[in-house]
């Protein structure tokens, strides 16, 4: 829950203020997810760079374009999602971004507390979730449109029973109401109530709501995603 939220402050905050964009001459941003390969990280810190697909293969080959493209220019570079605990492959790729001018700084976000104490130089900064409050207003905006919150009946009180679900995830709330907009009661009844809400914890953080929100697409969206997971 709280990497999601980080990806959206990360973005809001870092990258898209205009004090932090003057000061670096190269903002980079790379998913890393469960790959944490250095020479796919590589390629896809230059593609960043450059905006063009690399094709490259060697190690060799991508370190002298790393060299090239950031030797000496003073770098922000934004890895998301990482869960690598391997101390050697941090490393490794930690070296690699010596190459950067003085100052170049990398901003890491992860769910792992073992990650941010084996990449991070200073202390992390653990983010919570939004308050019922807030996602509230998130879901109601989606789910009734602008001032139509006060005119729905036991919509209100069933609504905030919803939003207890997303655990002050942002996107869930958002998808929760975008969801639940033009439904009938009973429906509204249905998804608080739906038995995927009781998933084991592990896995019972912003999935269910999504799950929700592709079960009830159209079929040919849902041929769409599945089409798209192929290429994954």
């Amino acid at each position: 829950m709280a990497d999601i939220v980080a990806v959206h402050i990360t973005r809001l905050l870092v990258c898209n203020d205009r004090r932090v964009r003057g000061h670096f001459e190269k903002m980079i941003w790379v998913c890393v997810s469960h790959d944490f390969d250095s020479r796919r990280l590589i390629r896809s810190i230059v593609e960043s760079v450059t905006g063009a697909k690399f094709d490259l293969t060697s190690m060799e080959s991508m370190q002298h374009s790393l060299v090239e493209r950031l030797g000496g220019r003073r770098f922000l570079l934004v890895l998301d999602d990482v869960w690598n605990e391997n101390s050697e492959k941090w490393d490794r790729l930690r070296t690699l971004l010596t190459v950067g001018g003085k100052g170049s700084k990398v901003v890491v976000t992860t769910r792992s507390v073992r990650v941010a104490s084996l990449m991070g130089t200073v202390e992390p900064h653990i983010l919570r979730g939004l308050s019922e409050d807030d996602c509230w207003l998130l879901f109601k905006r989606r789910a009734f449109g602008l001032g139509a919150g006060e005119k729905t009946g036991n919509l209100v009180t069933i609504g905030k029973g919803i939003v207890k679900k997303a655990g002050g995830v942002p996107l869930a709330a958002k998808a929760l109401g975008s969801l639940m907009r033009f439904k009938r009661e009973s429906e509204w009844l249905a998804i608080r109530d739906n038995d995927i809400w009781n998933l084991p914890d592990e896995e019972n953080e912003i999935l269910p709501s999504l799950r929700l929100s592709y079960n009830h697409l159209p079929s040919h969206l849902k041929q769409c995603f599945a089409y798209c997971s192929i290429l994954q």
